[in-house]
């Protein structure tokens, strides 16, 4: 009868020790998810900043003027409007990233150069 009494004790403090730690766990993670709230996806951020360096790459070379200078001009236009608008937070990082996907297809189309797709 002891010993049956001694696996309960033991049990009971088990499960006591188990869901103290769980609890002290589940704190520390809701500290770090209010903590983290506001910060960008990173992931999205580095694809962004690839994006405006595409971007910047392609306006700043001169071969890009000859081939359709008003269609260059008014990318550039709307990439120093993007830019600007983003810094000083007048847009989300997300309409940011959607809208240097949108340039960035438009620059591909004033270098000739198609989106991946071959067309035999």
């Amino acid at each position: 009868m002891n010993v049956v009494i001694l696996f309960l004790v033991v049990g009971f403090a088990v499960i006591y020790l188990i869901a103290r730690y769980d609890k002290q766990n589940s704190n520390k993670v809701d500290v770090i998810l209010r903590a983290n709230k506001n910060v960008p996806p990173l992931f999205m951020l580095r694809s962004a900043e690839l994006k405006v360096n595409a971007i910047k790459a392609a306006l700043s070379n001169p071969a890009m003027e000859l081939v359709d200078q008003q269609g260059a001009k008014e990318v550039r236009a709307q990439f120093d409007q993007l830019m600007d608008d983003y810094k000083n937070r007048e847009i989300t990082l997300a309409i940011y990233y959607t809208r240097l996907g949108a340039l960035l297809i438009k620059v591909n189309e004033l270098r000739g150069v198609s989106d991946g797709v071959e067309v035999s």
